[in-house]
């Protein structure tokens, strides 16, 4: 028969064969050792059938591979279900170990994270003087500008036109023909002066084409 702190056992997950003869060792109240060269992960549910038939659930709760110069060898430590009087009675029956110390939860470092001071901003400090509330300026009222009024007479106070007794004549148009100027031309006939030295050109001075006969005045 296997000492008391050794017994093996066959290991299953999901129904797949895992382990077949697996060393259980550092068999405590709650929690075993499962030596494995390939252990399964933290949180994985497994089976453990013992070689009397009793059948236990368990979940891995730590793992140890292979580390070269250590004494342990890699396995993972899994804690049964307990929850039926025969695998009660068989774990009770291997127990060898006291139950691991729980280990005390890490304390809780607070630090207050103050926020850094602007060097733009002054410190506010105070010098003791009381502040008393001053009373608020209305602004200047503003000046009445100066404005130019005019004086609208009734038509009663308006000036009468007085007539001062002339007479408008209308002046009749000039008949250029009774003046023997011949209106269809663009200046009427008038004679146009040419110069200083040129002598006034007349209708009966000017050529078929159009233009004048300029005649020089003699020099004396």
């Amino acid at each position: 028969m296997p000492a008391m702190s050794e017994s093996f056992v066959d290991l299953t997950y999901r129904g797949l064969a895992l382990g077949r003869r697996v060393k259980l060792t550092q068999v405590r109240p709650t929690t075993g050792y499962l030596e494995m060269p390939a252990p399964m992960p933290v949180g994985t549910a497994i089976g453990i059938s013992t070689d009397d038939g009793v059948l236990a659930s368990a979940i891995v709760t730590e793992i140890h591979e292979q580390v070269g110069g250590s004494e342990l060898a890699p396995g993972m430590l899994v804690k049964p279900a307990l929850d039926s009087d025969a695998i009660r009675s068989w774990w009770s029956a291997r127990v060898a170990l006291p139950e691991l110390p729980v280990a005390a939860p890490p304390p809780v470092v607070t630090s207050t994270v103050r926020p850094k001071r602007s060097s733009a901003v002054p410190e506010l400090v105070d010098d003791g003087r009381s502040t008393a509330a001053m009373t608020a300026v209305d602004p200047p009222a503003e000046e009445p500008r100066d404005t130019q009024v005019i004086e609208v007479l009734p038509p009663e106070d308006q000036p009468t036109i007085i007539d001062d007794g002339k007479r408008t004549i209308a002046m009749a148009a000039v008949d250029l023909e009774a003046l023997g100027l011949d209106p269809a031309s663009s200046n009427g006939g008038i004679p146009i002066a040419n110069g200083d030295d040129d002598e006034p050109s007349s209708p009966s001075e000017s050529k078929p084409g159009g233009t004048v006969q300029r005649r020089k005045r003699k020099r004396r």
